[in-house]
C-alpha cells in the first residue's frame, strides 16, 4: 500500500506528470515517423513496380494526380486515352495506385476473369458501405453470388415491361412542369435537376409502390437521397475525408449521417411494412385470391421479399433494406445522367448517347491473382484497383463500350 502510494504521488506530481507526457508524445511521434516511411516505401515500391505503364505529369512525386479526378480531370479523360492509346498508371498521392485502362483488347481480360478472383475495390465503394450495406454491388465471394442468384428474377424483360406506364406517367409528369415553366416565361432549365426527380418518381413507385409527388413538392426522403449523392462524390474529391475517423467528425460527415438516418428510416419501414402484410395476405387469401394476386404488378420489394434460394432461404429484412437502397442509389442518377446526354446529342443530331457520353465514367476492380496484359505487361494480385474508362468511341470491338461494366461481375443494367 505504501509502495502504491508512493506510485502515485510520483506519477500525480508535476515532475511525474512531465515525464508520462514526454513517453506518450515521443511514443506518438515514433508511431507517425513509422507510418510515415512505411506509406513511403509502399509508394516507392508501386511507382516502381507499374513503371511499366506510361504515366501522365504529375503534380509532383509524392501528390501524383491528386485533385485531377474533378469534373474538369473527367474531361481531360479523351485527351488521356489520345495520347496514351491502350493504358497509364495513375497515383493519387501516396495513397492509391491504379492502372487506368483504355483499350478494349485490355480491359477485355480482366472484366471476363472469373467473379471468384475479381473484388471490389474500396477505394469507391467503402465509402458507399455505410448506405447500402453488403448489397450486391459491393460485395463479393459466395455473398455476392447468392445475392445475384436471388436477385436476377426482380430484373427479367417481362417484369420490367409493366413498369412502362409508371415511366410514361412519370415523364409526363416532368413534360407538363416544362410547358408550364415556359409558359410562365422561364427561358433556361437546369436538365439534371428535373430529369433526376422523375426518376426518383419512377423508381419510388416502381421498387416501393409508393406516391411521392418528389417532381411537384418536396419530399424529406427524397432530398435525403440527393445529398448523400452529392456528399459521397465530394468525399472522392477530398483525399483527408476517405479516413472515416477524420470524415465522420466534419461537418460533412454528420450531414451524412443525418441524411442516412432519413433514408434508412423510410426504407426499413417500407421493408417490415411489406413483409407484415404479405404475411397476412398469406395467411388470410382464397384460392381465387391466390390467382388475383398472381396478377397483381408486383414491386421490387415484393420480388425480393418472396424470392428464396435453393435451401428454402430468402434474405433478411437488412439484407432486403440495403438491396432497395442500391436500387434507388445506382438507378436514378444513372439513368437521368444517360436521358439528359441522350437529350444533348439529339439536340446535336447525332446519336449513340450511351457511347459519347457514359452516364458511369469508370469502375474500379481488383484482382486475388496476377493478371497479364497483352505486351507482357503484368497486373500483380497486390496492386491496387484497375480503373476502366468505359467508352472508346472510336473502336467496334466488343470490349471498346461498356457503360455499365461486362463480365460475370456486370450487375444488370444498373449497377457497375
Amino acid at each position: 500500500m505504501t509502495l502504491l502510494h508512493s506510485v502515485l504521488s510520483l506519477v500525480l506530481s508535476w515532475t511525474g506528470l512531465c515525464s508520462v507526457l514526454y513517453i506518450f508524445s515521443t511514443g506518438l511521434v515514433a508511431v507517425v515517423a513509422l507510418w510515415t516511411v512505411r506509406l513511403l516505401l509502399r509508394h516507392t515500391w508501386y511507382s516502381h513496380r507499374l513503371s511499366c505503364f506510361s504515366k501522365p505529369q504529375t503534380r509532383s512525386w509524392l501528390l501524383g494526380h491528386l485533385g485531377k479526378s474533378t469534373e474538369e480531370g473527367l474531361q481531360q479523360v479523351d485527351d488521356l486515352v489520345q495520347t496514351y492509346k491502350h493504358s497509364c498508371c495513375w497515383f493519387l498521392g501516396p495513397f492509391y495506385h491504379l492502372v487506368r485502362l483504355f483499350h478494349p483488347d485490355y480491359v477485355k481480360p480482366l472484366l471476363m476473369a472469373p467473379a471468384s478472383i475479381t473484388v471490389k475495390d474500396e477505394l469507391i465503394y467503402h465509402h458507399l458501405r455505410p448506405w447500402l450495406g453488403h448489397s450486391l454491388l459491393i460485395s463479393n465471394g459466395e455473398v455476392w453470388s447468392r445475392k445475384r442468384r436471388l436477385l436476377t428474377p426482380a430484373f427479367h424483360f417481362d417484369i420490367l415491361k409493366n413498369y412502362i406506364a409508371v415511366f410514361n406517367s412519370s415523364s409526363k409528369i416532368m413534360h407538363d412542369k416544362w410547358c408550364r415553366l415556359v409558359a410562365e416565361g422561364k427561358t433556361n432549365l437546369e436538365m439534371f435537376d428535373h430529369v433526376s426527380l422523375m426518376t426518383l418518381d419512377s423508381l419510388l413507385k416502381c421498387a416501393f409502390s409508393y406516391d411521392s409527388n418528389c417532381q411537384e413538392s418536396s419530399s424529406e426522403y427524397v432530398s435525403a437521397i440527393v445529398e448523400l449523392n452529392d456528399l459521397a462524390t465530394r468525399r472522392q474529391e477530398n483525399i483527408l475525408h476517405h479516413w472515416d475517423w477524420i470524415y465522420w467528425k466534419t461537418q460533412q460527415g454528420k450531414r451524412f449521417k443525418q441524411a442516412l438516418n432519413t433514408v434508412h428510416r423510410f426504407t426499413r419501414d417500407v421493408v417490415q411494412k411489406r413483409r407484415t402484410f404479405l404475411s397476412q395476405q398469406r395467411e388470410t387469401e382464397t384460392q381465387s385470391d391466390v390467382a388475383l394476386t398472381a396478377r397483381r404488378r408486383k414491386d421490387f420489394v415484393d420480388i425480393i421479399l418472396l424470392t428464396k434460394d435453393e435451401d428454402g432461404k430468402g434474405l433478411t429484412d437488412e439484407e432486403i433494406q440495403a438491396e432497395a437502397n442500391t436500387f434507388m442509389f445506382a438507378g436514378h442518377d444513372t439513368t437521368a445522367s444517360a436521358i439528359c446526354w441522350t437529350l444533348y446529342n439529339l439536340a446535336q443530331n447525332t446519336n449513340a448517347s450511351l457511347r459519347l457520353h457514359s452516364p458511369v465514367p469508370g469502375v474500379t476492380r481488383k484482382y486475388t491473382q496476377d493478371m497479364v496484359l497483352p505486351g507482357n505487361r503484368t497486373v500483380q494480385q497486390e496492386f491496387d484497383p484497375l480503373h476502366f474508362d468505359p467508352s472508346n468511341k472510336k473502336s467496334q470491338a466488343s470490349h471498346a463500350f461498356i457503360p455499365f461494366s461486362s463480365g460475370p461481375r456486370f450487375s444488370f443494367s444498373i449497377q457497375p
